[in-house]
């Protein structure tokens, strides 16, 4: 982990790596047979999207407002355009549906939906796929959204100054004075606390759609329950407040802790899977995140005129790529960008997670 985070602070003609410099230097060693208990993933989802919430929650419901058909739109466009690629993977390059689908689930970086179509079958293809198209995934929209601003010559104080206009600012909620209100711990990790437990209750939550249930999971319920105690403030006179200090410290950490066991575990098979299945499976995946990425951005910031930063805030949700939004995190230096991730994610994962069962009613699955 520590060699990761020294590779992703070198500067490769003007782009970093960052956190995700982690998941590369996992590969190395997951392919090696080095590992790490499985939990520790599903703990850093939670420690890096808890903080996301409680950041992005005072501008949430604002940005919602101004903008709430266009993310809906955002979401539904990027999960119509990844069945697409699907369909073409299997229409195309001939193959098995299951394989296209666990492509499609690690091009789209969603655990979600890996977990929908492996319900539907119970082949080992899925799997395949997902280990396959996951590395350029997250990689993949972690450069674009480093590369899109340095392409269109973006001024980062201009851009982060058009953010402005989508802040809470504008709200008409009342704001309570902090003095008058009682500070159980300091630091806020009481309110980290609170928000990841009440976000793993509402991930538990399983909502039935046919021969499957669906939910938002761990991750997903840790970005509701932060936004709603980030949102909220206070509960009468107990102040929820983070130091922000404190959020971006957990939250980089988590993002840390996720990204470890994810490249350890892809990193075990990897050379054996396209060894057995071919270059093109990783070629297919690649044109499924950079084709997703590019028309869910385009359909973001030239259609529905968000600013660039937000726009590519809403891209990352819309991906699903937590990964991705830190990155962008580290090019913005701006909080508020959180908050247009936020209101895509949660909506382009129930999506991400029905498509598969879609897919299977269009052309089937093996």
């Amino acid at each position: 982990m520590s060699l990761g985070y020294l590779i992703g602070r070198i500067n490769f003609f003007g782009i970093k790596f960052g956190a995700s410099a982690i998941l590369i230097v996992a590969l190395f060693f997951g392919h090696y047979g080095f590992e790490v208990p499985a939990f520790l993933s599903k703990i850093g989802l939670v420690l890096f999207l808890t903080p996301i919430g409680l950041m992005a929650g005072p501008d949430f419901v604002e940005n919602i407002k101004k903008n709430g058909v266009s993310f809906l739109l955002i979401s539904i466009v990027a999960a119509i355009v990844g069945g697409l690629t699907i369909i073409a993977s299997v229409k195309i390059f001939k193959l098995p549906v299951s394989l296209s689908l666990g492509l499609a689930t690690g091009a789209l970086t969603s655990t979600s939906m890996l977990g929908t179509v492996n319900e539907l079958t119970d082949s080992i293809l899925p799997g395949v796929g997902y280990g396959i198209a996951y590395v350029f995934g997250v990689v993949g929209v972690v450069l674009f959204v480093q590369i899109v601003p340095k392409l269109l010559g973006a001024d980062r104080e201009v851009e982060n100054a058009k953010l402005e206009i989508h802040s809470s600012k504008s709200s008409n909620k009342k704001i309570v004075d902090a003095s008058k209100l009682i500070t159980i711990e300091k630091s806020g990790l009481f309110s980290i606390a609170i928000a990841a437990f009440l976000g793993i209750l509402i991930g538990m939550i399983k909502i039935k759609a046919g021969s499957a249930k669906i939910s938002l999971g761990s991750g997903g319920g840790s970005l509701i329950g932060g936004l709603i105690l980030g949102h909220i403030g206070n509960i009468g006179k107990i102040n929820l407040r983070a130091d922000k200090g404190i959020l971006s410290a957990i939250r980089d950490l988590g993002l840390a802790f996720f990204l470890l066991p994810s490249g350890l575990k892809a990193g075990a098979g990897f050379i054996e899977v396209v060894s057995q299945y071919g270059i093109k499976l990783f070629f297919v995946g690649v044109l499924m995140t950079l084709i997703t990425t590019i028309v869910s951005f385009l359909l973001s910031y030239k259609v529905f005129k968000l600013p660039l930063f937000g726009a590519l805030g809403a891209t990352t949700g819309a991906m699903t790529s937590a990964p991705s939004l830190g990155a962008l995190l580290t090019v913005t230096e701006d909080d508020r960008v959180s908050s247009f991730y936020a209101a895509t994610q949660p909506t382009a994962t129930i999506f991400m997670v029905f498509l598969p069962q879609i897919i299977a009613l269009l052309i089937g699955i093996d």
